[in-house]
């Protein structure tokens, strides 16, 4: 029998478990987590694009399990509700599968499952990823895939794989330098609030809300005045929620309370700087229970993701803002890309795939990141779908690489 790869995965995060997940029926995965397990679960939603569902759905991804919400294209509305511009889009039909948004927790809930579960229960073989919480890893030895623990202690291992998030604190040892994530002058508030709670309060739920009448719609609340504020809508958690993403520019510095995306936020500044918006949307806002706050951030390119035995997957490789809802996506793509390590491979091996890795992924996502930040100033609406066919059209590892050949 073939040996398994020994492989550390540094960091529980979306990029971490979803390369767990992808990992465990071949090699023997252990997952270091510095925090506990309810570590950057917040509530707020996020969206799965067709790239990123297709890989999961090879993973025994269960859409009913987190509540996913199919959605079916965008609509623009201005800042008092009047529909703008309606734009359908059929992903299944024009991609290869759905669009999904659900609740961020429900989603990282969901693969922490995938990645632990028992394999009988997965219906797959292999055993399930050991996942080891309050376990802070400070150093790497990249060549040599050892991972050093806050006690002391050095851990060896076939592979490391490094996902431990935007603000990396082991990047510098694969880049040699100390890229740090920039802030994009932007401020994005995110609400889940509750279609009983709208209920309650308005004593309906707005057109673009109510499932008859919103179509499975992304919303979109223009300001229109030139001040570059936004409110982008969608549901989640079988819409009994709806997911708030309130995006303006940035006040002022605050300091190192932003530098999370799930950081308690200011009820108050939120509701100002949406306070001449028609009166529902000041409502919603004013009910929300739970509002976190995030000045937009990501890195420039990096040079290279892998040195030695070693490669940086997700956020600690190209952390980039929700303005085309990417990120989480490129994460599992990350996690796919890992399927090109097999068995026993010898360490020439492991360098040259990790090498292969960083070939098919770093151009792909260094493109994304870029449309990214193009996506937060004014484009057409042909760029947009160009964006959008690009980014939902990848089908994988596997057929990257063959279109590279």
């Amino acid at each position: 029998m073939t040996a398994k790869l020994r492989i550390i995965i540094v960091g529980s995060g979306l990029a971490g478990l979803a390369a767990a997940r992808i990992l465990r029926e071949h090699h023997d995965v252990t997952v270091y987590e510095r925090g506990g397990t309810d570590t950057a679960t917040g509530g707020q939603g996020i969206c799965l694009f067709s790239n990123g569902v297709k890989i999961l759905q090879t993973m025994g991804f269960d859409r009913a399990r987190v509540g996913a919400v199919p959605c079916y294209g965008y609509r623009a509305l201005d800042k008092n509700g009047n529909q703008l511009q309606d734009f359908p889009v059929d992903f299944k039909a024009k991609y290869g599968a759905d669009t999904l948004a659900m609740k961020r927790s429900d989603f990282r809930d969901e693969l922490l499952l995938l990645a632990t579960a028992p394999s009988e229960h997965l219906g797959i073989q292999g055993h399930p990823a050991q996942v080891i919480f309050n376990t802070n890893v400070v150093d790497i030895d990249p060549e040599e895939a050892s991972i050093t623990l806050e006690d002391g202690s050095v851990v060896g291992a076939d592979v490391v794989i490094i996902a431990d998030g935007v603000h990396s604190r082991l990047r510098h040892r694969i880049v040699g330098s100390d890229a740090r994530a920039k802030k994009n002058g932007m401020t994005c508030y995110r609400v889940a609030v509750s279609a009983e709670a709208v209920k309650h309060t308005l004593g309906y739920l707005p057109a673009w809300w109510d499932p008859q009448t919103a179509d499975g719609r992304i919303s979109a609340f223009q300001a229109g005045d030139g001040s570059n504020r936004l409110i982008a809508a969608y549901a989640i958690r079988n819409a009994e929620y709806m997911n708030l993403a309130c995006v303006f520019p940035t006040r002022q510095n605050r300091g190192n309370v932003l530098e999370s995306w799930y950081a308690d936020g200011n009820r108050r500044e939120m509701i100002e700087t949406f306070d001449d918006y028609y009166e529902p949307m000041r409502k919603i806002l004013g009910i929300a229970t739970e509002v976190k706050v995030w000045e937009l951030q990501d890195i420039d390119p990096l040079p290279n993701w892998n040195r030695g035995r070693t490669i940086l997957i997700g956020d600690a490789a190209h952390a980039m803002t929700p303005m085309q809802g990417q990120g989480a996506n490129m994460a599992l793509e990350d996690a796919d890309a890992l399927r090109l390590l097999r068995p026993g491979m010898s360490r020439k091996d492991i360098s040259s795939v990790l090498e292969q890795v960083d070939g098919v992924r770093r151009p792909r996502a260094t493109r994304v990141l870029r449309d990214t930040r193009v996506q937060a100033k004014d484009i057409t609406l042909e760029e947009r779908i160009a964006n959008l066919d690009y980014n939902c059209g990848y089908n994988g590892v596997f057929e990257a690489l063959k279109a590279m050949k």
